[in-house]
């Protein structure tokens, strides 16, 4: 890649990079007879940092169509995700607009490897005693 600078700029963004993945840089400067020589600079390398995930973007909120009783908020992920998946989502509603007193949903994502334990209970119809059998259960994730 290059870009146009001007031969007194001292800093240089360098941008699209992923959080958490260590990078090496190395500077030099070029005229009319060529490259000069590399300069590493102190540290040599950086490590971007994981940082919290920014705000989903395109957020709208519409009365949903055909009932009386519930509100639809749409959005797309947001734009960085921080360097890290993004394993949950958090809605917030509250009548008044500083959020006293909130009623909080989160909503997990496939993303999130989050362990469920299910607790199974038999019963008989008659309310006797099951002795012997066997079942079968069938587990469907949908995300």
């Amino acid at each position: 890649n290059s870009g146009l600078l001007s031969a007194e700029t001292s800093s240089y963004t360098l941008e699209g990079l992923l959080p958490g993945r260590k990078y090496f840089v190395s500077i030099s400067v070029r005229n009319q007879q060529g490259f000069g020589n590399l300069c590493i600079p102190t540290p040599g390398s950086i490590i971007p940092s994981i940082q919290v995930p920014q705000h989903p973007s395109n957020v709208s909120l519409l009365v949903n169509s055909g009932y009386s009783d519930s509100i639809l908020i749409e959005y797309e992920p947001p734009l960085s995700n921080g360097g890290s998946d993004i394993i949950r989502y958090r809605v917030e509603l509250d009548p008044t607009p500083t959020f006293d007193n909130p009623i909080v949903e989160d909503f997990e994502c496939p993303t999130n490897n989050k362990n469920t334990v299910w607790q199974i209970q038999t019963q008989s119809s008659n309310a006797s005693v099951i002795v012997g059998g066997s079942f079968r259960i069938q587990l469907v994730a949908y995300g």
